[in-house]
């Protein structure tokens, strides 16, 4: 893990970029992909010093952040805007090969938890949601209840206890170059804030990992890995990230209260020891089940009483109480109805769109949205998702749903 890099690793690394605007030394990916070999070597030879050394240059720590709107926000305040933040693509072209030998790393030794499904390979948001379906309709059948909690952590990438990082890699064997590395790649890092051609003055970073950084992902799953460590195997859990779900089923309604309580104690202690501060507004409470469950039913995190829902939107997937996914169809239906809107701009009797364009962004936009997550529902109302086809002049789909896969439960559209 710690010896020098190789030219395979920088063309592997090189070939994985894509086109992103460039930092502040305006270097972009497009113009290292078009140098010769021996400029490659080069910068190879410039790689391997900096980590041999662990001392990265300052510039490669300077970060220049360009507030972006969020859609239907209230713009007078400034936390509705998305920080973007632009970095040096030649510091990013050695995160990935920094980050290809950590993952590597971590994979060989199974140190990243199974429940733990975000950034790691073959793994994806849909294995959380097949999770806790699964137990749901085990809870159905043998006339159970599941009470879930699904936490949020506030501002999980910016707030990260850095030295608490450091302790974390450590105690999972990392050390030599890929620790002194990352150690100075973290600390003493500046941002500037751009607005049109106005640019503030530097302010130092205290906390956090750098946003939009290659390293970045990876080394959050090592911080949130043991999370759930503390918990008995009778608890359902998943993570992708900083999003986290636990649960648990049964009968006896007050004992799963009472242990799902424990459970939600032990995460909140975690959290207070590694320095993750926890939204009790946007943290909420479920149950899953066909009885009737009493008001006084209630969970608590941090001493504050957490809100009970419904359903709730886990990962895309809107779940209810009963699993009926009425929700979820109506959720993908009122999505949709505005690319639905859009088409019939785009087309009329004698103008417009051809047949392909239409069906290239139907089946971007809206296909998309039905396919998601269509592997733990069985489109109870499949006539409901002919609203989503688009018609022609007579009114007739453009796409129909022909046979329903009965592994996957996946709708197959064809030509009419």
């Amino acid at each position: 893990m710690n010896y020098p890099f190789s030219i395979g690793e920088l063309k592997r690394a090189l070939c994985k970029t894509r086109n992103s605007a460039p930092g502040k030394d305006e270097v972009c990916y497009i113009m290292l992909r078009h140098v010769s070999d021996h400029v490659l070597n080069k910068l190879l030879i410039l790689y391997n010093k900096i980590w041999k050394e662990g001392r990265l240059p300052c510039k490669w720590k300077e970060a220049i952040v360009i507030p972006i709107k969020k859609y239907g926000k209230d713009h007078s305040n400034p936390g509705n805007y998305r920080p973007i933040a632009l970095t040096s693509n030649m510091c990013k072209l050695m995160e990935r090969m920094v980050n290809e030998r950590l993952i590597q790393y971590l994979e060989s030794r199974k140190i990243i938890a199974p429940y733990q499904s975000g950034f790691c390979r073959g793994r994806g948001a849909i294995d959380p949601v097949l999770c806790l379906e699964d137990d749901i309709r085990k809870a159905q059948i043998n006339k159970e209840t599941v009470v879930a909690v699904f936490f949020d952590v506030e501002k999980a990438y910016d707030m990260l206890w850095r030295e608490g990082l450091m302790i974390k890699l450590h105690q999972i064997g990392i050390g030599g170059n890929m620790f002194n590395w990352l150690w100075d790649f973290l600390r003493d890092r500046t941002i500037q804030v751009k607005i049109g051609h106005h640019v503030s003055q530097s302010s130092k970073i205290e906390n956090g990992t750098p946003q939009g950084s290659v390293v970045s992902p990876t080394l959050f799953s090592v911080m949130i890995n043991d999370i759930f460590k503390d918990l008995s195997i009778s608890f359902g859990r998943s993570l992708f990230a900083d999003d986290g779900a636990l649960w648990k089923r049964g009968r006896n309604i007050e004992h799963l209260i009472l242990k799902l309580q424990e459970g939600i104690d032990k995460v909140g202690k975690f959290g207070i020891e590694w320095g993750f501060k926890f939204s009790i507004e946007k943290t909420k409470v479920m149950f899953f089940t066909n009885k009737k469950i009493g008001v006084n039913k209630k969970l608590y995190f941090y001493g504050k009483e957490l809100e009970r829902v419904d359903c709730f939107r886990f990962f895309g997937v809107v779940f209810d109480e009963k699993l009926t996914w009425g929700n979820h169809i109506e959720h993908v239906i009122e999505k949709s109805k505005k690319v639905l809107n859009i088409m019939r701009c785009l087309a009329g009797l004698t103008w417009g769109a051809s047949f392909e364009s239409l069906k290239n962004v139907y089946v971007s936009l809206i296909r998309s949205r039905i396919d998601y997550g269509s592997v733990v529902y069985d489109f109870p109302k499949l006539v409901t998702f002919q609203k989503l086809l688009p018609k022609n002049e007579n009114n007739q789909p453009f796409l129909t749903p022909s046979h329903i896969n009965t592994t996957f439960y996946q709708p197959q559209f064809l030509y009419l």
